[in-house]
This record gives structure tokens, sequence and C-alpha cells, in this order.
């Protein structure tokens, strides 16, 4: 056995008292298994249960203790039950076979021994070991694959549910902010709620996936920093811990701290904001002390810092129950509370220095803890961070945030809605199986004005990018789509059609499966860009400016630059056109207040921010939601195990308009479906989806009664003009939605003594986006 790698090999214990046989059996196995031998029963169950071998070849005629014996007692212990056992013998009755079969014995050879039929018979149940072997580890493999699925999925619905309320704390405090009227120290206590609000959806993806952090894809993202505004936002947010508790608040800035950072703020505040949070928790009466100060990193033992590199310290100091000595050894460790007992009454999960300490090493600092059990205790961090700044924080600034008194220039000081750059020279596709989806990016891509063109399938895609009748300076796909979702659709763009217009044509993502990872694995499969339904209007206006926007052309057309800023379309006037601002100039047929009051189930002020303050754009996605849901709410009345996965991705998309329009309990409703059709939930289904239907059915119902009010006069002429028909066809034949829209708004603003039937399929087949039957139908009328 010198000089073989025993640890690779299978081992095998041959048990005989006789030492030829021993010697025998050793020579024809031993190149292959590492050979253990005993001379007696006794021994051999010794050696099995401590060595645990792979097979025992077991004599039966021995002086203490006989192999039938030794078998029994073998299988009997749970230890060495398990092991294959052949006996080797040389009797040769029936009985004792039977005997030894009976016992659990797998096999039998025979004295004299054959060296060929010792190998193959020892070979065949060492490969059968083997194999359980291999599979009872590929079974732990998938347990533990399943089981890291289900927590992925855990955190993932922990995560939605965590972003809804957040949303609304966010959304309701910049709607209270943008109204103005607000005395000081209320304006001061919502923004800190808002501060507060957009800290938490910063981190809450990366805290809620675990998975993310174990598998080390947390991301250090780095950016200059106001250093002030960092600290202002981290006390804004853990002062609430204080509840009414006799504990006094400490600030202390050293007055070298640089008043600008690069590095990531946002993981700098969630460090601070777990060590203050826990902290407060654990004070009952005494002080919590902040102290931030700066340190020249050339001072320390590293001889090679980086020029204006320096050390950040921040120590946060208490007075609470303090950490005994044994648990400090594991305070960084997962899951871990100290002194559970003692804190029975304290609320948290216990991940948060440890989190904490692992975004610490990443930035390459480090945190320590000194503490005296229940006298407090003082954690310090410090974290190499580049000056971005040569200017210090002011004294006075110092002054303001111990006083609590600091303000940052926020978003919502001066609050305006976003400012856009058009771009005239762009046109862009939107695919999206979902009508009401296509509306409601129509709607938010309006302004930018270029062209837009629709699609409903991933087919029809391929088909428009192949014939190359337009070219597209971006695609907007959809995901999940019936017959070819949109991952396959880029796969066939990127790798069948064979162009570099199809090669490189810049294509997003256009999703509601929003979930961490996602964006990763979109942008393996030849997408540029991610944006999740629904739409935030900053995201989409980032991606148009970086997927879409050609500032060379944009220098040959400066004298027509438009700019669109809070909500007015300001154009250069030396173009000498006039244009309508974004704000209402004309009727959209309804009174607003009482259009906000009569629909039930939708957040009005929440869906119009969507669309920038665009009354009528919201009414035409609204009036699309109308008309196109009815439909599709048909095809899901029949539901059952067949049909199942279809249910699912048409709920899907129906889960994307409801909330495109905003009505978050019918798209919270459409998501649980969505989710147990996936699942083959189908009892779940069955059980819910009346209602879903019933709830859906109603809105639309609702906004139908709505629409229908105040109708407008018309001129009444003979029938649709020849030229306007021919104007709608050429726009089907490209996709033109611009066009499509002009010429039907054309032919709907006249009544018709003939051809009714015609004007009203024109308008429902324009709202499905049948665009090819209706240039089909105008062909064969002309």
């Amino acid at each position: 056995m010198a000089g073989m790698d025993t640890a690779k090999r299978n081992s095998v214990l041959v048990v005989d008292d006789e030492k030829l046989n021993l010697e025998f059996l050793n020579n024809i196995l031993n190149p292959e298994y590492l050979i253990l031998t005993a001379k007696s029963g006794t021994s051999a169950i010794d050696i099995a249960r401590d060595y645990l071998p792979d097979l025992v070849l077991l004599d039966v005629i021995m002086p203490d203790i006989n192999g039938f014996d030794v078998l029994a007692v073998l299988k009997k212990s749970e230890i060495t039950g398990h092991i294959p056992v052949i006996i080797i013998t040389g009797l040769e009755s029936a009985e004792d076979e039977e005997k030894g079969l009976s016992l659990g014995a797998s096999d039998f050879i025979h004295k004299p021994f054959n060296p060929e039929i010792v190998r193959s018979r020892v070979r065949n149940f060492i490969q059968i070991v083997n194999q359980i072997r291999a599979l009872e580890q590929f079974n732990k493999i998938q347990a533990a694959l399943a089981a890291a699925e289900e927590k992925s999925k855990f955190f993932a619905k922990m995560s939605h549910e965590m972003r809804t309320p957040l949303n609304a704390v966010i959304g309701l405090s910049e709607m209270i902010l943008e109204t103005g009227g607000l005395s000081g120290e209320a304006r001061d206590n919502v923004e800190k709620i808002s501060s507060a609000g957009d800290s938490l959806l910063g981190i809450v993806n990366d805290i809620l996936d675990i998975s993310k952090i174990e598998e080390g894809k947390l991301e250090i993202i780095p950016v200059e920093y106001d250093t002030a505004g960092m600290i202002n936002d981290t006390i804004s947010q853990c002062i609430i811990h204080k509840r009414d508790e006799p504990v006094e608040f400490i600030l202390n800035i050293s007055d070298n701290t640089p008043s600008r950072f690069f590095g990531d703020d946002i993981r700098i505040k969630q460090i601070l904001i777990n060590l203050l949070s826990n902290a407060f928790k654990y004070t009952k009466e005494g002080s919590v002390e902040l102290n931030v100060s700066c340190t020249d990193q050339k001072t320390a033992s590293d001889d090679h810092a980086e020029e204006n590199l320096i050390n950040l310290v921040v120590s946060v100091r208490d007075t609470g129950i303090g950490i005994s000595r044994e648990n400090v050894k594991i305070l960084f460790s997962d899951y871990s509370q100290m002194d559970l007992m003692a804190n029975r009454e304290i609320k948290g999960t216990g991940l948060g220095l440890s989190i904490t300490k692992m975004m610490v090493n990443m930035m390459g600092g480090s945190i320590s803890v000194d503490s005296e059990y229940g006298k407090g205790s003082v954690f310090t961090v410090k974290l190499p961070q580049k000056a971005a700044s040569a200017k210090t924080i002011e004294p006075e600034v110092i002054r303001s945030l111990k006083d609590f008194h600091y303000h940052t220039n926020k978003k919502h000081h001066g609050f305006s809605r976003l400012t856009r750059v058009t771009y005239p020279y762009a046109n862009v596709l939107i695919v999206d199986d979902v009508i009401t989806n296509l509306d409601v990016a129509i709607g938010m891509l309006k302004p930018y004005r270029m062209r837009i063109d629709t699609l409903i399938s991933g087919q029809a895609a391929i088909d428009a990018i192949r014939e190359e009748k337009i070219k597209y300076n971006a695609i907007f796909m959809d995901h999940m789509m019936p017959i070819m979702d949109g991952i396959e659709a880029t796969r066939i763009i990127r790798e069948e059609i064979g162009t570099e217009y199809a090669k490189n044509i810049p294509i997003i993502a256009f999703t509601a499966n929003a979930l961490p990872g996602n964006e990763e694995m979109f942008l393996s499969k030849g997408f540029q860009a991610f944006i999740s339904k629904p739409v935030d209007i900053k995201k989409l206006d980032l991606i148009l400016k970086q997927w879409v926007r050609n500032e060379e052309i944009e220098k040959t057309m400066a004298d027509q630059q438009i700019v669109v800023t809070g909500g007015e379309t300001i154009f250069d006037n030396r173009t000498g056109n006039e244009r309508r601002s974004g704000k209402k100039d004309r009727r959209i047929g309804l009174d607003r207040r009482a259009l906000a009051e009569k629909i039930d189930g939708l957040d009005i002020a929440k869906c119009l921010d969507r669309f920038n303050g665009d009354w009528v754009v919201l009414m035409q996605v609204m009036k699309s939601f109308a008309s196109n849901t009815k439909p599709v709410i048909k095809s899901l009345k029949e539901v059952n195990t067949a049909n199942l996965a279809n249910y699912a991705i048409i709920i899907h998309g129906i889960k994307s308009a409801c909330r495109g329009i905003c009505a978050e309990d019918a798209g919270n409703m459409a998501e649980a479906l969505e989710l147990a059709a996936k699942d083959g939930n189908l009892k779940f289904v069955l059980d819910n989806n009346t209602a879903f239907l019933e709830a859906v059915t109603k809105l639309a119902a609702c906004l139908d009664d709505i629409f229908s009010e105040d109708p407008e006069e018309k001129p009444i002429i003979n029938k649709p003009r020849r030229e306007v028909l021919l104007k709608l066809r050429d726009a089907c034949n490209q996709f033109a939605v611009n066009e499509i829209e002009a010429a039907m708004k054309e032919i709907e603003a006249f009544d018709y003594e003939e051809d009714k039937n015609l004007v009203s399929w024109l308008c429902e087949n324009a709202a499905q986006k049948n665009y090819m039957d209706i240039a089909g139908k105008i062909s064969s009328l002309l």
C-alpha cells in the first residue's frame, strides 16, 4: 500500500482465522482497495464499527464467534447495518447458504478461491456501494438546492411585501411635500419620513436576499457623496429607535472631516444604522454617542496607501446592557443575538452585525468592539475613503447636525417634475402582448416625441427587425409572452437574423419580473438594459439617455431642440413653431375631481404622477384598459390542468396592466393567482379566480361608464375619406403608432351615414393593435 493514495480507494475488511487465506485475498485485492484484516469474529466487529469499511468478506468457521453470529451482530447495529457482507466459506450445503442470506448476507464466495471470481464479485459490490453513495450525495445536493431555492422565494416574497408599504410611505410623503403649506417642523418630519423610506428602499433587496449575500454578489458602488448629508440621513432614520426612553443622543464630529467623500454612502449608512439602532435598542437609560473623525491612512501600516485615501473613523458608544466576553467571540456570526434571555423583549433578526462586518470587509475596513457586561459597548469602524474635496465640514453645519436642524438640498426643496430632452429623430419599438401595457409605455414615452411602434408578439418583432422597414434605435421587449417569450425572441434576433443591425440594436427588457438577480440574467441573454414594471419614469429617462439619445444628431438639430420641463414643452423661439404645453389646454371630456372620486380601486394621484401630470395621456391609458382587458378576461374563465401554464402567462400580463394604471389591489390579486398557477396550485386558482375576474370586470365597467358621459357632438359625413383610409393603411403596414393614432383621430372626428360597421371595426382593431388586419381590410376595400 505504500506510495498509493489510500484516501481515494474503497476499503474491504477481510475476516478469516487462516493466515494463508488472508494473504491470498490481500494479494488479489490490494492493488484496487484498501485492505483491513481480522483473524477473529470479535476483532472483526470492533474494526467494522471503528473504520466502517465499504465491504466485508466474512469467514464462517472461526474459533471464538462463528461468521453467522458476527453477521447477525453487524446487521443489527445502526452503525454497521448498511455494510454489505459476502460470506467466504468452504461450506456447500443449501441450508448454510439459506441461513447466511436470511441473516442479511449479500453473496457467497466458496473456497478454494478463484481469483477472477473474487475480483469480479468484490468489484460489483463496490460499484453498487459507490453508486448508492453518489445517489445519496446527489439527493443531499438536490435537497440543499431546493432549500436554497425556497429560501430565495421566501426572501423575494418578503422583499415584495416590504417594498409595497415603502412605496406608499415614499409616494405619500412626496405628495405631501409637493403640495406645500406645511409648517417648518411638520415639513422637517415628513422629509425625514421620505429620507428613511428612500434609504430603506435602496437597501431592502440586498438585506433580504440572503442568498445574494452568501454568494458574494453584494456590490460596493462608490460615488461622490455629501458627508453631512450622509450623517443627517443616518441620524434621521435612527433617532426613532430612541422612543421615549431616558436616553441622551450625543453627536461629535471632528473638524478635520472632509465635506465630501468618494465611496459607497448607501452601505456606510447601512453600517451606521445597524450600529446605532442596536445601541438604542439595548440601552434603557444613559446615552448613545456617535463620533465621526478621520485619520491619515499614510500613518497606518500600509506604506502604499493611495493618495487622498484616508480612514473615516466612526464609533458608536452606548451605556446599554453590554456583551459578555464569551458572546463577543460570536458577535458577528449569522443569526446570533446575544443573551437571549435578557433580550427576549427585543425584536430583530440577529443578522445586522454579520452583514455589517461583511460590508466593512468588502470596503477594506475594520470593525472592533470593546464591551463590559452590564455597563455598555463601543463599536469602532474604520473605512478607507477617498477625499473628494479639500474642504472640511463647516462649523455651522456641524452645529446644525448636532442640533438636528441640518437640511440638505433634497429633491423636495423646490420640487419639480422630471426635465426631459426630446428625441424627434429616434424610432423605438415596444413589444408586449398586453395592450394596456403598450398604451402605458406609449403614454410614458410620448413626451420624448419619438416615433413609437408597437407589436404584440416576439415573432412579429423578429419579422420587423429582419425586414428593416424601419430601423429602430431601441426595442423595449416584454419577457413573458405566449408562444415565444422575450428571451427567445432576443436570442433569434441576435443569433439568427445575421445582420449587424440585428446583432447590435439595443434591446431593453421590459418586465414585471423584478426579482433580485433577474437584471443579471437578462444582461447575459443579449439585453442591454433592464427596467421593471410598473415603470419608474426616472429610470426610463436614464435608459433613453443611454441607449436612444444620439448627441451627434442633436448637434445638427440644435435649432429645433425641445426641452420638456415640469410638464411643459418649451420650444426654441427660432423655430417659429407654436406647440401645446404638457398642461391641459383642451377638454378631456370629464371633470377631473369627479373622475378621481368615481373610480374605486385606482390611485389616480399616483397614476397621474407616473404620466408626468398629463391628464390626456392618463385618460387614453384608462380607456385602453377598459376596452382591452374585457376580451382577455373572457379567456380566463375556464381554467384546468391543461391550460394552467398559459393561464399563468395571461394573468401575468393582466397583473402588469392593473399595476400600470395603479389598480394595486387587482394587481396583487393577479400576482397571487400567477404564483399559484406557476406552482401548479389549481385549487387556489379555482378558489380565487372568480373573485378576481369580478373585480377587474367591475373596474373596466366603471371606466366604461365614466367615459360614456358627456359625448361630443360630431359633424356627419357620408363615409370615411379615401385619403384618410390610405394613410391609415400605410401607417399600419409600418407599425407607425403616431401616424395610426393621427389617422384614427381623423376618422373618429365624424359620424357617418354609411360604413358605420367599418368605422367601429377599425376602432376595435386599432385598440387591439391588429394593424396587419386593418391594412388587409382597407386594401380589400379600396
